[in-house]
């Protein structure tokens, strides 16, 4: 029977903590600083690795919600237009069905990503003031979301200033306040 990832994060870990950590000499900081690090990330990956799909598919979606608002609301020269006719057929290209790797997902929020990108480029080019205003209203709603994800996501490394105000794991991936919809 093979180790599940759980069981094999823990055995890395416990390896780290009783073997490698305790032989870094007194005099090398910088090893004995970075062993932590890397102890500190494999428990928070403990914690996410079972998450992880649902997290990336939410932050898809999210990314691709915004990504239509704003080819529905652009407006404006030759390289607007030409941005989100990108957008649109990118959108268009989409599978129907959702892979179910995690790094093809985020593959996929990526792409859009790149390509809302440019079209903020684009609107700051040519495109009309009511496009850019509203563009920055959707972005700002956009971020507010994905940013308290993110934060959550991570908020196991207490880095957080607000870590007691962030959600749980399971709500951030459950409730419909984290996610982002097209007007």
């Amino acid at each position: 029977m093979l180790p599940d990832i759980s069981n094999r994060i823990r055995n890395l870990s416990k390896a780290l903590e009783s073997v490698i950590i305790p032989a870094i000499p007194a005099d090398n900081s910088f090893a004995a600083e970075q062993a932590a690090l890397m102890l500190g990330h494999l428990k928070m990956l403990d914690q996410q690795w079972d998450f992880a799909y649902l997290y990336e598919k939410g932050s898809f979606e999210n990314m691709l919600a915004l990504a239509t608002q704003l080819t529905q609301l652009s407006e404006g020269g030759n390289e607007s237009c030409c941005a989100s006719a990108e957008i649109s057929a990118l959108i268009a290209s989409l599978p129907e069905q959702l892979p179910l790797t995690v790094n093809t997902v985020n593959g996929l929020t990526i792409a859009l990503g790149k390509a809302v990108d440019r079209l903020v480029a684009a609107a700051y080019k040519d495109g009309n003031v009511k496009f850019k205003a509203a563009m920055l209203n959707s972005i700002l709603d956009y971020n507010h979301i994905q940013c308290t994800r993110e934060r959550t996501w991570f908020k196991a490394n207490m880095l957080d200033p607000d870590v007691r105000d962030l959600p749980s794991m399971q709500e951030m991936l459950t409730s419909e306040q984290f996610r982002y919809s097209v007007l």
